[in-house]
């Protein structure tokens, strides 16, 4: 199976980085006039290494000078093998510890060592400076790693390297091309007639033609127009592939290095990481809370503090979780690894991983806060999904949502979400083919929050059936759609703790008790319309009837009204009138049997039938008329059939 792997050269300015790769490749990876001018690397160098037919590996060519760090770390995101170059005829020099350093703190785990210039000592000396080389890297990840020497002006060694290398490539595994595009920009330049190129080294997902992705932090929507590797042009980009690629949408100056080529919505911008943070053992002093910084992510440098989480202070060679505040907008994966560099002087201090690419302000030794960061930094993908959800205190998580949380892409996340449903982590809500979800400890929060609230309700509407549903969703902590809150409420009542009556809803262990006063002032209220018939008051009337109540009363008779109306004791016919069932059954009876025998009906026929007035036969023959037993024709009424 071909491999897509990227080997990146690190070591002390003038060791001859630059010299060995062209006697590897045949390519001189210094491409600017002042570097060939000064003799030195200043930006990044490429190249690529064909081991054999199915084994061609990128190769990134970083700039030894101190002054160029900030280049070297933007080349240094995506390598995979470490080709550590140490002269001969200087040793191990003080930018050779600080690439290794960088190296361990980007979590590169396989490397070579190459001493170069050979052919500028004798063999004595090379025998001690191998052993010298072995004793100081004794410590690091590359303890293990071969030893080449070699002159790439006489071409010693460089076989032995070649197979080294393959060796090296061969052990490492192969990436997984499942993910979300994550494509670092470390370079960026137009063509005429072609447009913007950008290049970079593709960390996760593939990359085809005519993708339409989105450069962050900048936001901009681009479309792939075309890609080279190795100078040929190519329809798929694979993870670990060096790729160059012309894209449609932006101008040049429109993107930057360090700027992100990923797939669309799957990243946040933000001001803020949560991290985990190595100072180095040759950290030069102690970092302090609040510490200005300069942080490396990808090919970017930005501006910032960082803040301790766990601790007052760090000193050299410990760890701690921190969160970095920046001055500019920045987006990040989880787990990603960066460095940091001291404002003034310029040295490189620590590094690790990113935890959080959106997070809250943090207060410092938040118990609640340092746990979250622990489950991420040492957990599974299930428990940081979990997480997230639970994190998710405002509104159910949206798989997009999880997306940029988790860094996931959603092919990923569904496998999960369906493991962590089966466990009766999370609830799912799922409308058509939509889903949303809840941590179990937010739902179980949630179904306490209905019961609560219509304890409450019910405690002070005694005389009400039920709770609208819409004024008992606004209360509740989380927000719902109506679809989830349906959903919720839905299945409340198949635990049997709620009950249904329509646009209302109530507790299942609630009963409306009257006290004496109510029960009396009810039995007034039905004995009024009963014996009134076809001519019942009106809700004003009704009230003034009651005159003798006092007027606290009021609201009580009105409760009271309602509630015959829900017990169906009372039907209400138009906004202000109200019938007592058996004379509203007779109006029907008299209506129904006029017409069988008449065909039509007007409004003075059937008040004179009812004996009544015309407010009365009105409102009845318009009730009549929405309940589809009659209907208009001019002035006149027919049955329906």
């Amino acid at each position: 199976m071909s491999k897509n792997l990227i080997i990146g050269t690190a070591g002390h300015i003038d060791h001859g980085k630059t010299t060995l790769i062209k006697a590897l490749t045949g390519d001189d990876t210094d491409r600017l006039q002042e570097e060939k001018k000064r003799g030195i690397s200043i930006e990044l160098g490429f190249s690529c290494l064909k081991l054999d037919d199915n084994l061609q590996i990128g190769i990134i060519d970083v700039p030894g000078h101190e002054k160029f760090i900030k280049n070297m770390l933007a080349g240094a995101g995506g390598v995979d093998l470490a080709l550590l170059v140490v002269a001969a005829d200087e040793e191990i020099m003080p930018q050779t510890e600080e690439h290794l350093a960088i190296l361990e703190l980007l979590n590169v785990k396989a490397g070579i060592i190459a001493v170069t210039k050979i052919d500028l000592v004798d063999p004595e000396w090379l025998e001690l400076v191998i052993a010298d080389i072995k004793e100081q890297f004794a410590n690091t990840f590359l303890a293990e790693s071969p030893i080449v020497p070699v002159s790439a002006v006489t071409g010693a060694g460089i076989p032995e390297l070649k197979a080294a290398i393959k060796k090296k490539v061969t052990d490492l595994p192969a990436k997984s091309e499942i993910g979300n595009v994550y494509f670092p920009i470390d370079r960026v330049f137009s063509l005429s007639g072609h447009g913007t190129i950008v290049t970079g080294t593709l960390i996760s997902g593939k990359i085809e033609l005519e993708d339409n992705l989105t450069v962050y932090p900048e936001g901009k929507k681009v479309r792939v127009r075309s890609m080279q590797i190795h100078e040929k042009s190519v329809s798929t980009a694979l993870p670990g592939q060096r790729v160059g690629i012309n894209v449609a949408g932006i101008d040049q100056n429109e993107v930057n290095r360090g700027s992100v080529l990923a797939t669309n919505n799957t990243l946040n911008r933000t001001n803020y990481l949560d991290a985990h943070l190595k100072l180095l053992e040759s950290a030069p002093s102690i970092l302090k809370h609040g510490d200005q910084i300069r942080l490396h992510l990808g090919a970017r440098e930005v501006l910032g503090r960082v803040y301790l989480l766990n601790k007052d202070e760090l000193q050299p060679g410990e760890t701690a979780f921190v969160q970095f505040n920046l001055v500019e907008e920045i987006v990040a994966s989880f787990k990603e690894r960066y460095i940091i560099r001291r404002y003034s002087p310029m040295t490189t201090i620590g590094g690790g991983e990113i935890l959080t690419t959106r997070p809250h302000r943090h207060r410092k030794f938040d118990s609640a806060v340092l746990a979250n960061l622990k489950i991420k930094a040492t957990g599974t993908n299930k428990e940081r999904v979990a997480l997230s959800i639970q994190a998710n205190q405002e509104r159910s998580s949206k798989l997009n949502y999880l997306v940029k949380e988790t860094s996931l892409a959603s092919e990923q996340l569904m496998p999960i979400l369906v493991d962590l449903k089966n466990s009766n982590q999370i609830v799912e809500f799922k409308v058509g083919q939509e889903s949303t979800w809840l941590h179990k400890k937010q739902y179980k929060k949630l179904e306490e929050q209905v019961l609560s609230n219509l304890a409450e309700y019910h405690s002070k509407n005694h005389l009400e059936r039920g709770m609208l549903k819409e004024e008992l969703r606004t209360r509740l902590t989380i927000r719902l759609s109506t679809a989830e809150y349906n959903i919720l409420v839905k299945n409340l009542i198949a635990k049997g703790l709620l009950i249904d009556l329509g646009s209302e809803v109530a507790r299942s262990d609630f009963k409306i008790e009257l006290n004496e006063q109510e029960t009396y002032l009810k039995e007034e209220i039905l004995k009024t319309y009963q014996v009134e018939f076809l001519q019942p008051p009106t809700l004003d009337n009704l009230i003034s009837g009651f005159i003798k109540a006092k007027e606290s009363e009021y609201e009580t008779i009105k409760k009271l009204l309602n509630l015959l109306l829900a017990q169906e004791d009372l039907v209400q016919v138009s906004e202000d009138l109200f019938f007592w069932p058996d004379a509203l059954a007779k109006a029907k009876l008299i209506l129904i049997n006029y017409l069988q025998e008449n065909q039509m009906i007007e409004l003075a026929e059937y008040r004179d039938l009812l004996n009544s007035s015309r407010k009365y036969a009105l409102a009845l023959l318009d009730y009549f008329d929405k309940q589809k037993i009659t209907k208009r024709q001019g002035n006149q009424r027919i049955l329906v059939k």
